[in-house]
């Protein structure tokens, strides 16, 4: 079938249900082509690149053409040859007698990507030949047959493993015998009949530290041996992954070591039940989620859950139990989440005492629609359950539903927030339209928080016509007399519309980003147009230059700003 036809190899079902949804193949090709960028972005980087080459400077005079490399020591020269592309690396036994050993004896790296008849890049195409899917999984299987070992990382996402299944089963023989330690297992996406599990060799990888794998049906664990496990499994990626719950809890009982536990495009209801004394990051990105209980996760440091759904439900549970470690929390929506802490199900207006408070959070992500009053007195209440938070964002979800004038009476009315009076330093507010309820929530926090230092307002993209406009619209919260003077104001406009803004995957799972939230320079979030203020009677020091030029890069400033008023 050709590809301008229709995705190859899509099976029936697929095709019929996307027909009948009204998807011609150029639909189909730019779905295809969505997945595999969203997949491609998340998944780490390979530990070798295309482009690495084996060449050696010019010899030095009097050398009489002497083979200056063969001189090195064989494990300096195994280093060496492990970080090529696997092709080259297998080349360099015809050099001579000396290198026919090394690259059996080096680690071995492998890339399927480097194997396409073009060499490939380390980027997941969305158009892949039936003939090059071929040619890969020969070479894949060729490779793995002939090198004896060990192998620290394969990265195979360029063939249609179900057409050949039989050598994927002889691929993970391979990789378990000779301790593979990373493993990118992607399928390709079409066809989406994934009644057949993957097999369960993979359960054999003693050596296993990471393990990432995308479109597949997970198997059955019930008839597994008792002692099959993942003694060494720090880090555990799963891409549209059929997996029920019970398979999840058997995966988490049976990794002692798991630190990072990431599902992506789980388009099956998510229930999640959260018993690990090793876990420090749960993410759940663009899926299905039907619930989550945190029930005994004392290392437990991030419960990430940007872009999720709502299938066939009005709203997912999430419920916080013993997490005494929990810092970083979101993406937090008051209009379709149901949280619940302890044994309290927090409701707008419910009386939140101690034990219905997580005062571990610092950084806290919500999304609120602020002209829906319910959902304004959700956000009252979920700040209450919070009361140690330092940086809070806040997204303004645009809705065409209305539900009454929420005015800064109705704020002042609420009574003291404890996290806004006494903690909360840095607040960006993103999708900012300038709608009476954003100001008034706006004017309530400057007027009430006595340790805020940076107030970040993120324009809606297109929804003022100059920065003037927007400034004007911004000035109206600083007007009473009890708003705050020592704190520092940023007006940018964002590049992305509402909820397309782009999500670190990297960043959200490495421990050393206090902020994967963040987007002045964690994040690119491709700002426009940007003005600062400030006004302060508060002196700390002489900041000069060179304070500014030892910081970390900005990538706003560097790539994307061409307006600043100061």
């Amino acid at each position: 079938m050709a590809y301008q036809a229709a995705p190859p190899f899509m099976d029936r079902d697929s095709l019929s249900v996307a027909r009948e949804r009204g998807m011609d193949s150029q639909q189909l090709r730019a779905l295809m082509s969505d997945v595999l960028s969203c997949i491609h972005h998340s998944l780490p980087d390979p530990p070798i690149s295309a482009k690495a080459r084996l060449a050696a400077l010019a010899e030095p005079d009097g050398c009489g053409g002497a083979d200056l490399f063969s001189l090195l020591p064989d494990a300096l020269l195994g280093n060496i040859v492990s970080r090529l592309p696997v092709k080259d690396a297998a080349r360099t036994a015809v050099l001579s007698r000396r290198w026919r050993p090394i690259w059996l004896s080096a680690p071995l790296a492998l890339v399927d990507a480097h194997l396409l008849p073009a060499g490939g890049s380390d980027e997941i195409p969305s158009h892949l030949e039936r003939a090059d899917s071929d040619a890969v999984a020969a070479a894949v299987s060729r490779i793995l047959a002939a090198h004896p070992g060990p192998i620290r990382s394969a990265h195979l996402t360029r063939s249609y493993m179900d057409l050949y299944r039989d050598q994927v089963v002889r691929w993970l023989q391979h990789l378990a015998v000779k301790g593979v330690q990373e493993l990118v297992l992607i399928n390709r996406p079409w066809p989406l009949d994934l009644d057949k599990p993957i097999p369960t060799t993979f359960f054999s990888m003693a050596a296993l530290t990471r393990l990432y794998l995308g479109y597949w049906r997970f198997p059955d664990t019930a008839g597994l041996p008792r002692g099959a496990s993942f003694p060494h499994l720090r880090e555990l990626r799963l891409y549209g992954v059929f997996i029920n719950s019970r398979d999840i809890h058997f995966v988490l009982a049976r990794s002692p070591v798991l630190a990072i536990l990431c599902f992506q495009g789980h388009i099956s209801p998510l229930r999640l039940r959260l018993v690990s004394h090793s876990l420090r990051c749960v993410q759940i990105v663009g899926s299905d989620l039907e619930s989550i209980d945190v029930v005994d996760t004392p290392l437990l440091e991030r419960l990430l859950l940007p872009m999720n759904l709502t299938i066939d439900r009005s709203s997912s549970r999430i419920k916080i139990g013993y997490a005494p470690l929990l810092r970083l929390f979101g993406c937090l929506e008051t209009a379709k989440h149901v949280l619940q802490i302890g044994n309290t199900v927090i409701k707008a207006g419910t009386v939140i005492n101690p034990s219905a408070m997580v005062a571990s959070v610092k950084t806290l992500d919500l999304k609120v629609r602020f002209s829906v009053r319910n959902d304004v007195k959700m956000l009252q209440s979920f700040l209450r359950c919070f009361p140690n938070v330092e940086t809070l964002h806040i997204h303004s979800k645009k809705t065409t539903e209305s539900t009454g004038r929420l005015n800064l009476k109705f704020w002042q009315e609420s009574g003291a927030i404890e996290c806004i009076k006494s903690h909360i330093s840095v607040m960006p507010f993103y999708d900012f339209r300038g709608e009476r309820s954003e100001l008034a929530f706006l004017k309530f926090f400057v007027e009430n928080a006595q340790m805020l230092k940076y107030l970040v307002i993120v324009l809606a993209k297109g929804c003022f016509s100059s920065m003037a406009e927007a400034s004007a619209k911004v000035k109206i919260v600083f007007t009473g007399k009890r708003a705050i003077e020592c704190c520092s104001l940023v007006i940018c406009e964002s590049a992305y519309p509402e909820d397309d803004i782009p999500w670190n995957f990297q960043k959200s799972c490495d421990f050393s980003c206090r902020d994967p939230f963040g987007f002045i320079h964690r994040r690119p979030f491709g700002i426009s147009r940007m003005v600062l203020s400030t006004k302060t009677t508060e002196s700390t020091g002489r900041l000069k230059l060179k304070f500014w030029q030892e910081s970390s890069a900005f990538e706003c400033i560097a790539s994307h700003v061409n307006v600043m008023a100061f």
